[in-house]
């Protein structure tokens, strides 16, 4: 070969894929209609990726700042005597070089049941930065105070009042939180008023062997902690998660597509096969689209998703109860999200390109479809890829050590998430297959719709693997979020709060006097609620127990653990009724008689029986144990059966629990507040987050769209491809019923088996990552998951049905390519 030849097939070959990419731009403006739920479904896969990424990678260190600030590790002791303190303080100050104290004060508030906690904190302190922002006003100096907005709402104050809990009259100049935990309620002073602070957190800056070697004077217990280095790696691996699994979303929804430009443009590439076009240029028309679309697709994604992250902020800040810097994104991370989109469009386009080019001409200017292939080898990769993901995900622990990224669970976790989702997208083309043979006996209509399906199982599988994936991901974000709240649930339920007397505390309980006019009191106090219902927590009571002036009550009887040489308590032994065992799941008909129920554990006994005259506590009968729950609701009771037994009588405990028909307003919370208050009672509401209702309901939200529209665009393209089926059908006598029938089964069917994948792919996963404590994985979060397991076929068949069934006009007209 010349040179001069060489270079001449050079040129041609660069000037055919100029102008076959010319070709395909053309194409792609002139097609732009049919492409619009395309490019459509792309872009919002884009957006999702890029949004869920800039999430992740923002709000997964934001929570250690909360307790560590700046720092590396803090140290917390308590300590009553100001002097013994303070010289605990001065040997801290003299270990580490880098460090900053922080004291605290619990200061009793009326009506509330926990105490206020003041915080004597410098703003510009070199390691407590993150955990103190200004909301509003300005930071105290001298005699002032910032508080923050909840405590604002609760005691009525605002900018301008005074606020006098500690005894001293101190102007509110601010409002302040903590970034980190906005649950955390606490009022600012000056560092420089410690006043008589009972507890101290000292930030340090400093190495772990520095940390474990220092000792107080006091030999005062301390609580240390250590922050995990690397928490950026974290963040990444996350994000790397959350794009691979993004990437195989977009390759999806693209596959699906192309497969049908493909088959659409299939005449006109036959036409350029038989004047001369080589399998290469062929596949060139095909990827030239994929690259435009994945283009234009990553562009208006990634704004559209960066954008949306910023607006929706706020939202997540709500659920997750902290701060998140939602600018604060890298820019490799938006623009690698994009130039993935843009390589998983070219690689998916490249199947079909590769399939379709190599269609022998005479076939291709004929328009019939290739013929399906044998599913059974992805029916073996598809379990192949299962358990291996399987293995991954049960093998790795958690991603996040004590006190370091923990690398090779990390990897594990990555691989075995990315190998489950290959697994449930290769069962889609068998799971098609097994959707034919079980609608042999249905209606004609259903049979042809399921027989289309598996005609096009090239695109259907895609667009099938996508649903799938859409449900998967919807399914596990809201199963780990509640799993997650689970985990924690904080004090009391969020439509709960508990009522108590404040003169008594411990094991006493008022004297009968008393409680008319607490009882009316707690009735002023639920009143403040929506919609309350009180119950009065009674408890066992020996009838010969006395008051004890010392306390102002009475003894009851509770539940108590063994600590060494001494017995600690743990809990009254409240009265059991099916309302109050209800809430555990627990039913009274099968409690064994004398059976205490409890969630305790532990070596534990009964106290509080004068009977037993200081000899050893009374031996337990038996325990029915019940699930740990919230901290402060009863969570030891016994039956009135055993109450009987055993000589006591049931007692009012000065406790009520109000349920109230939704979480209570910062309004109603602060005239509880109020009357408690002027009762001689508390309120002790909920000091968790509001928890992931809305994050969950919005994932639900946003996935049963996702997949929704997957679901449209491919009915849309499989009953196009089949439209002279239809005419077919329209000239034998079919009326609209038939052919609304045929896209109704044809949506059901691609949303049936997009559900059952992605759910059993999606708790399959979960499962193994909770391997060590499956009982994480409940309560299952019943109201989302019906949404989407019911609500996405339902859907689906409706807008089938709804938008099909039109007159067929010009049977005989073909339509131009």
């Amino acid at each position: 070969m010349t040179p001069a030849r060489s270079a001449r097939e050079t040129a041609g070959g660069r000037n055919a894929r100029r102008v076959v990419a010319r070709w395909a731009w053309r194409m792609f403006r002139r097609e732009w209609r049919q492409q619009a739920l395309i490019l459509a479904l792309l872009t919002t896969a884009v957006a999702a990726s890029i949004g869920l990424a800039s999430a992740a990678y923002t709000a997964t260190a934001v929570p250690d700042e909360a307790d560590f600030g700046a720092a590396s590790h803090f140290i917390k002791f308590d300590g009553t005597d100001r002097q013994v303190l303070a010289a605990d303080v001065a040997a801290a100050r003299a270990a580490f070089d880098s460090f900053e104290v922080i004291h605290h004060s619990k200061v009793p508030v009326p009506g509330l049941f926990e105490p206020v906690d003041y915080r004597a904190q410098d703003p510009d302190g070199p390691l407590s930065g993150p955990r103190l922002a200004l909301v509003d006003g300005r930071y105290p100096a001298g005699g002032q105070v910032a508080i923050t907005d909840g405590l604002a709402d609760l005691l009525h104050l605002s900018i301008g009042a005074s606020l006098t809990l500690d005894g001293a009259a101190r102007p509110v100049v601010g409002i302040v939180e903590n970034p980190g935990n906005l649950a955390d309620e606490f009022a600012l002073v000056p560092a420089s008023q410690t006043g008589d602070a009972d507890a101290v957190t000292i930030l340090v800056d400093a190495t772990d062997d520095q940390v474990n070697a220092f000792r107080v004077p006091s030999s005062a217990v301390m609580d240390m902690g250590f922050r995990m280095v690397n928490a950026d790696v974290v963040a990444a691996v996350t994000v790397l998660i959350l794009q691979a699994v993004a990437l195989l979303l977009i390759a999806l929804i693209a596959a699906a597509s192309f497969v049908v430009i493909a088959h659409r443009r299939m005449r006109q590439l036959g036409m350029l096969a038989a004047i001369g076009a080589t399998e290469k240029q062929l596949r060139w028309v095909t990827l030239a689209n994929g690259m435009i679309i994945g283009l234009v697709a990553a562009v208006i994604g990634a704004a559209t998703g960066f954008a949306g992250w910023v607006a929706l902020a706020p939202l997540v800040e709500d659920a997750v109860g902290y701060r998140v810097a939602e600018l604060d994104v890298p820019p490799w991370l938006v623009a690698g999200g994009m130039l993935l989109a843009v390589a998983a469009c070219t690689a998916a386009a490249w199947w079909p390109a590769r399939n379709v080019a190599r269609v022998p001409p005479a076939r291709a200017l004929s328009g019939r479809p290739p013929e399906p292939r044998p599913a059974r080898r992805a029916t073996t990769l598809a379990v192949v890829f299962a358990l291996v993901g399987v293995a991954c995900l049960a093998t790795g622990g958690d991603m996040a050590g004590e006190t370091a990224v923990d690398w090779t669970n990390a990897a594990l976790l990555v691989a075995g998430t990315v190998a489950v989702a290959l697994g449930v997208l290769l069962a889609g083309p068998p799971a098609l297959g097994l959707l034919a043979a079980c609608a042999v006996r249905l209606p004609v209509a259903v049979r042809l719709a399921v027989g289309d399906l598996v005609r096009y199982r090239a695109r259907a599988g895609s667009a099938l693997a996508a649903i799938s994936l859409a449900v998967g991901v919807a399914v596990t974000i809201v199963a780990a979020a509640t799993a997650a709240q689970a985990a924690d649930k904080g004090n009391l339920p969020p439509n709960r709060v508990l009522v108590r007397a404040a003169h008594v505390d411990g094991p006493f309980i008022p004297e009968a006097t008393d409680m008319d006019r607490l009882q009316a009191a707690a009735d002023r106090v639920a009143a403040s609620f929506s919609e309350p219902r009180v119950t009065s927590l009674d408890v066992a009571l020996h009838p010969a127990t006395e008051p004890d002036p010392a306390f102002e009550g009475r003894e009851a009887i509770r539940l108590a653990v063994r600590s060494g040489d001494i017995w600690i308590d743990l809990s009254l032994l409240y009265v059991a009724t099916p309302q109050l065992v209800a809430h555990y799941g627990y039913e009274l008909d099968g409690v064994p008689a004398g059976a205490v129920i409890t969630k305790e554990t532990g070596d534990l006994a009964i106290l509080g029986d004068p009977q037993s005259n200081g000899s050893a506590p009374g031996a337990l009968i038996g325990l029915e144990r019940i699930p740990s729950d919230y901290r402060s609701l009863p969570g030891t009771f016994i039956t009135t059966e055993t109450l009987r037994e055993r000589g006591w009588v049931p007692s009012p405990s000065g406790r009520w629990l109000v349920e109230t028909a939704g979480p209570p307003t910062a309004e109603q919370l602060g005239a509880a507040r109020d009357a408690a208050a002027g009762a001689g009672l508390t309120v002790e509401i909920r000091d968790a987050p509001p928890g992931v209702t809305s994050l969950q309901s919005g994932v639900t939200v946003a996935g049963l769209l996702v997949a929704l529209g997957v679901v449209a665009m491919t009915v849309g393209l499989v009953r196009s491809d089949a439209a002279r089926d239809l005419h077919i059908l329209a000239a034998t006598g079919a009326t609209s019923g038939t052919r609304r029938t045929l896209t109704a089964a044809t949506a059901a069917g691609l949303a049936v088996l997009g559900v059952i994948l992605g759910t059993a792919g999606a708790y399959l996963g979960l499962a193994a990552s909770f391997a060590r404590d499956l009982g994480a994985l409940f309560p299952v979060p019943v109201a989302h998951l019906a949404v989407i397991v019911l609500g996405l076929p339902l859907l689906a068949t409706a807008a089938g049905w709804l938008v099909s069934g039109r007159t067929i006009a010009d049977i005989a007209r073909q339509p131009l390519q």
